[in-house]
């Protein structure tokens, strides 16, 4: 019985005596934290939720919370929502006798391809939201170029894509395009997605400079009409740079119509002649667009 009381004793005091010489040698302020380190390793530290670097101990700037601009680092895993790291001022990478080497890796979870595996945006707050302004993204061929079965480890095709958002515009519009041995600048992009932004439409390939004109469009089509009358209609492209196409082959509908056509690579917009009068330009979004007649009857 003895014996007991005195190794219970003998930790007692070794407790106590540890537990003075840490409070001796840490700072009052890490014991004033709310919650515990719940694993520390000494080759190795291993944060579960989040790692926040920081003078204030707050992750987010005061006032900047919402934007989430952070007060110095903060690293967050998938556990605690979006996972990533956020820096506030300077990214500084430096290297001795080993070139830079940035990745973008990105698998689907099924092990299949991902088509874009990363990108680079510029963003600005705008709406009570980040917003994106202009994007450099890296991304693979589409089928309709090579087959997906026929990549392999010898030939994974890729190429750059450059973005920005323009005026009028809420999807980002291809600028440029390098890979394949082609660069095309200011070109129409790939199904009429992207839009030209240089003063004339240019496309480089082979080394040799091409300047291609902007096309007559084909003809709309009539999707519905309101059955009040006979009217025609007609379209002229518009490039970024102002220039207009000549006007397509004309149409008969029964009446006011509703409308629809395919993009013309390098078109900004488009005007509809109605009876042989101009619309204001009209700019819409996708390969195939639509326009409904509003104009009214005299």
């Amino acid at each position: 019985m003895k014996d007991r009381l005195l190794t219970i004793s003998v930790s007692a005091l070794t407790t106590l005596v540890l537990m003075t010489l840490l409070g001796q040698t840490r700072p009052a302020s890490v014991f004033g934290q709310r919650g515990a380190v719940e694993e520390l390793v000494v080759d190795r530290l291993i944060v579960h939720k989040e790692l926040i670097v920081s003078d204030t101990g707050k992750p987010w700037d005061a006032g900047f919370e919402r934007q989430e601009i952070p007060r110095g680092l903060v690293a967050r895993s998938l556990g605690a929502g979006t996972a990533g790291v956020w820096v506030r001022g300077r990214l500084i990478k430096t290297e001795i006798d080993d070139p830079f080497d940035d990745r973008f890796h990105a698998i689907n979870r099924d092990g299949s391809i991902c088509q874009a595996p990363g990108h680079l945006s510029w963003n600005v707050w705008v709406g009570d939201a980040w917003r994106q302004m202009a994007i450099l993204q890296g991304e693979g061929l589409e089928n309709n170029e090579m087959p997906r079965e026929q990549w392999n480890g010898g030939n994974h095709p890729g190429r750059l894509r450059f973005q920005t958002f323009r005026p009028h515009h809420d999807e980002p519009l291809t600028d440029a395009t390098i890979g394949q041995g082609k660069m095309s600048l200011g070109g129409g992009g790939y199904g009429g997605g992207g839009l030209p932004v240089a003063s004339d439409v240019l496309q480089l390939w082979g080394g040799k400079m091409i300047a291609t004109s902007l096309p007559a469009p084909a003809p709309p089509r009539v999707m519905k009409h309101d059955g009040t009358g006979k009217h025609t209609y007609a379209l002229i492209a518009v490039g970024p740079q102002g220039t207009k196409s000549e006007p397509s082959p004309i149409i008969t509908a029964d009446s006011r119509a509703t409308l629809a056509w395919d993009s013309v690579a390098g078109a900004d917009g488009y005007i509809v002649v109605r009876d042989g009068q101009q619309t204001a330009p009209i700019r819409a979004e996708g390969s195939e667009k639509h326009w409904t007649d509003a104009t009214p009857t005299e």
